[in-house]
């Protein structure tokens, strides 16, 4: 059973990618009859097409809203940077209306603390920022018990997860596998602290 980190309101936007992360978490919206409105935004990249042209047909075939936002190059920015990526996102859903809800989960909240740690403060990933309502529901579950409970929606996934480019990548694929080896109940000890109200 998934135990939710906060409430979700019936009607939400959907930051939707279209990987498996977020297409449980759709699946998960859809089984629990909330007004999801799927949005996708598309970075530009050689994956961004496919991955919108996806999310458009599946969400035609189902029924359900599908808005999308691309990306907007400016002259001054030889090549957009995460936090440019992220600014514009964040202005796309949040020009929907709308409670925004991601598919972020322990392991992100995980990632995200170490990240956020070796920079000399360490924080959580908040459950709900209430300054641009957006939502982080999942927080309180792994990402497998997601995957295992909520597997029937298809999915795309961009072949760049799994390359150490990014920072979170390189936090997700070489750094946790070995905090893992020091803690192996790491998880449980993030998990615990959102218990104990231990963040933002």
């Amino acid at each position: 059973m998934i135990k939710l980190a906060c409430k979700i309101p019936r009607r939400v936007v959907l930051a939707c990618s279209g990987g498996r992360d977020s297409m449980s978490a759709l699946e998960f919206l859809v089984r629990g009859r909330r007004e999801v409105t799927v949005a996708y935004f598309n970075h530009d990249t050689e994956h961004g097409q496919a991955a919108e042209e996806f999310l458009h047909a599946f969400c035609d075939r189902q029924k359900l809203t599908f808005v999308s936002g691309r990306y907007k190059h400016h002259s001054n920015i030889s090549k957009p940077t995460e936090a440019v990526w992220r600014e514009q996102r964040y202005e796309f859903l949040i020009g929907q209306n709308l409670p925004i809800v991601t598919a972020h989960h322990l392991d992100d909240a995980v990632e995200w603390w170490i990240f956020s740690s070796m920079r000399g403060n360490p924080r959580l990933m908040p459950v709900v920022r209430e300054d641009l309502e957006v939502l982080h529901p999942f927080l309180w579950s792994r990402q497998k018990e997601i995957h295992e409970k909520f597997r029937e929606y298809p999915h795309i996934e961009d072949p760049t997860n799994i390359q150490p480019i990014h920072v979170r990548n390189y936090i997700r694929h070489e750094i946790i596998p070995r905090a893992l080896r020091v803690n192996p109940g790491l998880h449980s000890t993030v998990k615990n602290m959102y218990m104990r109200g231990t963040h933002d």
